[in-house]
């Protein structure tokens, strides 16, 4: 009788008692033999559902198989994936005292080659009723020798499709006929096993993403507080694209098996859902055990838990993708960029210090964005002149922090410039205490700095006003009185006509994008 019949009679019994019966009376009729075999599964597969731990349920199932077996020797045997099936070792087993144990023993044997392993993989179960009777292959014989093995009776461990080790069963004091039932038995135990094994792996593989996760979220952080605190903008794109290059991979990895996961566990809740169905006065053992790890609760959390890993994961990648927009390294040439795009990326990365804290009211950001065509720019040096600005601005409200912070962020087109170009008008301005004319006039020189020793190298809006004069032709103004706040107002050629743009390429449509959007709101 198979597993699936097995529950089928279970299903028909109205109780534990009247399966317990029915269980005698198969007894009497097809031998005790093949259902303590059924009894010993179900042993093995309620260990299997109770712990993930693949060391305890090897144990157990080597235990049970060896004992009802009446065996000498029963060992989980895992290949090294990287041998070409050739090398692996013994795992876990159950021998008993008389005869060596194999734990941890170091298999190289050529014999037991690709062609094999594939019959293996196709589920093929090896039976070997007496090892001096074999005369096809004396390597073999050889080995079994080594092992004290007199007949053995090995089935495949396949996680999914793949070959991960064999079930060994091992009679060492002499030749032994093995039963159909015996070896339906141990094909039985191996399928389950593999069971355990992929769930094991799913597992790990789910931790392994987790971790990850939760280091790209520190490095990412970790990160961000080194941009912010970087006066050196020479350097500051390469480290931004090299962190977002790093953890690219990564967390789109671990968002697109974060789905699976999600499937993967909802299927599980399900079957567990349909089993307290099916079977709603479970045993007093499993009843204790659901109620020592709560499982009413971690049905109900587990879905939510999964939900906010990839509301997570889907954070951390919006957050590369506007660090690899901010760098651009791979844009060291002029190109045409949205400078709207620009502007979002950098405060997304400066999203954290934006927001309120402990003592301070946060600052609002609105945006007044124009109607800008693309610009023709070095976008890595422009996103450093807007990093360096706001990371000014910033600064400078927190150091008043005596009423509503605000930064007001506007975009125009100009026509009106003599040399005929438009240009591409951007005013970053702040409620801050602005400064004297003293302050104002040396905030573009090198090494001119206001802040404390340590907080800043006087290098910021130097770098800013030669990536906006020399690399792009344009001006970089500040207007800023004592007590009316500040303004920096950048103005760049829409075309930069000295990189020599074909003449007769047309001007892209105009970008659009909301009007006062308040991202102290985000």
């Amino acid at each position: 009788m198979n597993l699936d019949q097995l529950e089928q009679l279970r299903d028909c019994c109205r109780d534990e008692a009247a399966f317990g019966k029915m269980l005698q009376i198969l007894a009497a009729e097809f031998g005790q033999s093949q259902v303590d075999q059924q009894k010993a599964l179900f042993r093995v597969i309620a260990k299997i559902r109770e712990s993930l731990d693949l060391d305890t349920i090897f144990k157990s199932a080597a235990t049970e198989v060896r004992e009802l077996l009446d065996a000498c020797r029963v060992g989980i045997f895992r290949f090294d994936p990287a041998s070409n099936w050739n090398d692996g070792e013994f795992v876990s087993e159950s021998v008993l005292p008389e005869f060596e144990s194999l734990l941890s023993t170091q298999i190289h044997e050529h014999y037991f080659d690709k062609r094999l392993a594939t019959d293996y993989q196709k589920g093929y179960v090896q039976v070997i009723e007496d090892t001096s009777s074999i005369r096809t292959d004396e390597c073999c014989v050889t080995a079994l020798e080594k092992l004290q093995i007199k007949a053995s009776l090995v089935a495949p461990l396949l996680q999914g499709d793949r070959l991960w080790g064999l079930l060994c069963i091992h009679q060492c004091i002499g030749a032994r006929r093995w039963q159909a039932s015996e070896i339906e038995f141990a094909t039985q135990i191996a399928a389950q096993l593999g069971v355990a094994i992929q769930q094991a792996e799913f597992l790990a593989q789910t931790q392994s993403q987790s971790a990850a996760l939760s280091q790209a979220l520190e490095d990412l952080q970790k990160t961000q507080t080194q941009l912010i605190q970087h006066e050196k903008m020479s350097s500051l794109g390469q480290l931004v694209a090299g962190v977002a290059h790093e953890i690219n991979n990564p967390v789109n990895f671990i968002y697109g098996n974060l789905i699976y996961a999600s499937q993967y566990t909802q299927d599980l809740l399900d079957l567990i859902a349909l089993y307290r169905k099916r079977y709603p006065e479970a045993h007093s053992e499993i009843g204790d055990r659901a109620n020592l790890i709560d499982l009413d609760f971690l049905v109900e959390d587990l879905p939510r838990m999964l939900t906010s890993m990839q509301i997570g994961a889907d954070r951390i990648r919006q957050i590369v993708l506007s660090l690899r927009n901010f760098s651009r390294l791979d844009e060291a040439s002029v190109k045409l960029v949205d400078i709207h795009e620009g502007i979002d990326s950098t405060l997304l990365i400066l999203q954290y210090r934006l927001k309120a804290k402990t003592g301070t009211t946060g600052i609002k950001v609105i945006k007044n964005y124009g109607n800008l065509p693309l610009v023709e720019c070095f976008p890595s040096q422009l996103n450093q002149v807007f990093m360096n600005i706001l990371s000014n601005a910033i600064d400078a409200l927190y150091e008043s922090s005596t009423r509503r912070n605000q930064i007001i962020i506007t975009t125009s087109a100009s026509r009106d410039h003599p040399d005929g170009i438009p240009r591409a008008v951007i005013c970053i301005a702040d409620n801050g205490p602005g400064m004297p004319e003293t302050v104002r006039a040396e905030i573009f020189h090198s090494f001119f700095t206001t802040k404390p020793i340590g907080k800043g190298t006087g290098l910021g809006l130097s770098i800013s006003h030669q990536i906006v004069t020399e690399r792009h032709g344009g001006t970089l103004r500040c207007i800023s009185q004592v007590g009316q706040g500040t303004e920096f107002w950048i103005e760049i050629p829409i075309r930069q006509v000295t990189q020599g743009l074909e003449k007769t390429e047309k001007t892209p449509p105009p970008v659009y994008h909301p009007h006062a959007e308040d991202l102290s709101k985000s």
